[in-house]
């Protein structure tokens, strides 16, 4: 094979970018959640997801402040959170080229490795996914390199990279630390019989990459004013649920991209067992790490394997270092179709994995962030929403929000149930009381759904819910939509003087019609002819109440109003098809 480097690596990128071209336009409702934040740093409103005390619903700060650069810009930030991922994956291929190219690394093994990579959805789907994963899986390739360096070299020459790219792993991810303690401990261990050499570990492995992570500590304590994130109390809970959940989680990744998996396991039994490498040991230690973790706070629930990514660059360098060590000269000529073969089974197999489909399927959150555009359009901007998908819909209304799953509230995740950690990873919290105390105007599960996961559960019983919101099926274009809206809620529910009442038509009950339309910023009641709707309102003053006006369309209704034991009820039966924006009543004594 007669490529050379820069060839292997244009390649690579265009196969990449087609991988890419494929699952696009995917995008994670959590990257939304960080995009929301970065929305309000780039506004001056400071890193928080709502006005008021702020909570740290985010665990990727570096990838935050990264896409708020770009977003200053001008750019988009969905684009900008794109572009950063996209440039990061290819950073990480140029990286890994660079680095076996002065290895004097034969370009077939590299080739190799590299299209493995490419070809293995996990990369592609999480580079315009929109979380930070391809900025983690850089850094982390920067790390690799640097110590591989000092290994080969022998010189600590540029053990001042290191420090940086370890530092940087600290504030892309809480979890990022861990590659310092694993470095620090290898690099301390295997040059301890020099003193120089142990001073220099530990001042650019141990104390640089610390201050780092304890610069965000001394930030989070100073803003949020608590050392850990919510991310940590909404996801992590050591139970033996979670711990066999992660247990899957990890075996489901290797079966899913078998290919890459077995061949960098083999390859890294080889390293270690049969040549005792040193690099393999540490590339060993860091797989160990990683996956005791991921198995231990219970796996992920997003496409294609999110948290392998980390795994599968250890793998890439385990593979080429494999091949480099082990494959014997005779075998060379025989490589390309060994290659070819290779690879298009990890294809083959890697399109038929429903891990992977799924990142081709899940569009919700374009429906959600739909629902958020027309909320933005139609209600005030203090209107007070309370979500489950904390991501798509927040983002595209940017109103204040009650995020009921807790990622972005300081309250829910302080007061867990008492069977947290036996359910869906980041999907167990949740308090139907103190959703309601916050009094939101609308109530919206998933995106526009009816109600799901414990806080749906939760709110199905609760008193406050069943008497104060009304179910409604919304239709805004090619979409329908399932909300909740409080009766008496401050932006969408009746406004009330002495002697007058303003009643949003959406209001009205009827217990087999339910449906509402937005249309040109406004949201009415469809009514059909012959039907009786009704609202039942409490606590209103006893006064002789009269329709003053009534806004809407086809306006042909008979109305009948009566108050008793101190509730108002107020009943429409159109005599046509009619839209209704809202009625008021005047009172007189």
């Amino acid at each position: 094979m007669k490529f050379g480097y820069r060839i292997i690596f244009i390649v690579s990128v265009v196969i990449f970018f087609l991988n890419c071209a494929y699952y696009y336009p995917f995008f994670s409702d959590d990257s939304l959640i960080s995009l929301r934040y970065t929305q309000r740093f780039i506004e001056g409103k400071g890193l928080n997801w709502n006005d008021g005390h702020p909570v740290e619903g985010y665990s990727n700060l570096f990838w935050i402040l990264c896409t708020a650069i770009l977003g200053k810009s001008g750019l988009d930030l969905i684009w900008a959170a794109r572009i950063l991922g996209l440039a990061c994956s290819v950073g990480t291929i140029a990286v890994i080229l660079n680095c076996f190219r002065k290895l004097h690394v034969k370009k077939e093994y590299v080739f190799f490795a590299t299209l493995l990579f490419v070809t293995t959805p996990c990369i592609s789907v999480w580079a315009i996914g929109g979380l930070e994963q391809p900025l983690y899986g850089f850094l982390l390739t920067l790390v690799l390199t640097e110590v591989l360096y000092i290994i080969t070299s022998k010189s600590f020459r540029r053990i001042y990279l290191l420090s940086v790219w370890l530092g940087l792993l600290a504030l892309t991810r809480p979890d990022g630390f861990l590659f310092t303690i694993i470095t620090a401990g290898f690099l301390l261990f295997t040059y301890r019989q020099t003193k120089t050499n142990l001073l220099t570990i530990t001042l650019a492995v141990v104390c640089i990459p610390t201050l780092f992570l304890l610069s965000q500590l001394a930030f989070r304590y100073t803003y949020y004013g608590e050392l850990v994130p919510n991310t940590a109390l909404v996801k992590v809970k050591i139970t033996f649920h979670h711990i066999l959940h992660g247990a899957f989680y990890t075996l489901s990744s290797f079966l899913g991209t078998f290919v890459l998996s077995f061949l960098g396991l083999y390859s890294l039994f080889i390293l270690v067992i049969r040549k005792k490498d040193l690099f393999g040991f540490y590339l060993l230690l860091n797989i160990a790490a990683w996956i005791s973790y991921i198995t231990l706070v219970g796996g992920d629930i997003f496409p294609a394997y999110r948290h392998y990514y980390v795994v599968l660059i250890f793998f890439i360098f385990s593979i080429i270092l494999g091949l480099k060590l082990n494959l014997p000269n005779w075998v060379h000529n025989k490589l390309q179709a060994g290659i070819a073969i290779l690879i298009v089974i990890n294809v083959f197999l890697q399109y038929n994995i429903p891990q992977n489909h799924r990142a081709v399927e899940e569009r919700w959150e374009f429906k959600g962030m739909n629902l958020g555009s027309t909320l933005k359009n139609t209600f005030p901007d203090k209107t007070l929403i309370a979500v489950t998908a904390a991501g798509c819909i927040p983002y595209a209304s940017e109103l204040p929000t009650v995020d009921m799953m807790g990622l972005n509230d300081y309250y829910i995740p302080r007061h867990p149930p008492a069977n947290f950690g036996t359910g869906i990873l980041a999907h167990e919290l949740g308090d139907a009381d103190y959703v309601m105390t916050r009094n939101p105007d609308i109530v919206i599960f998933d995106v526009g759904n009816t109600p799901s996961f414990y806080i749906g559960e939760q709110l199905k019983k609760n008193k406050t819910f069943t008497k104060n919101f009304i179910k409604v099926t919304a239709s805004d274009r090619d979409a329908d939509y399932i909300l909740f809206f409080n009766t008496y809620g401050n932006s969408t529910g009746i406004k009330r003087t002495d002697s007058e009442l303003t009643i949003p038509g959406y209001l009205f009950r009827n217990n087999e019609d339910n449906a509402v339309l937005f249309t040109k910023k406004k949201l009415l009641k469809k009514m059909s002819i012959n039907n009786r709707y009704e609202i039942i309102l409490n606590d209103i003053p006893s006064k002789n109440w009269k329709i003053k006006n009534v806004l809407g369309k086809n306006l042909e209704v008979d109305t009948e109003i009566y108050q008793k034991n101190g509730q108002l009820t107020i009943i429409m039966i159109p005599k046509k098809e009619l839209l209704l924006e809202s009625l008021v009543l005047e009172g007189k004594d």
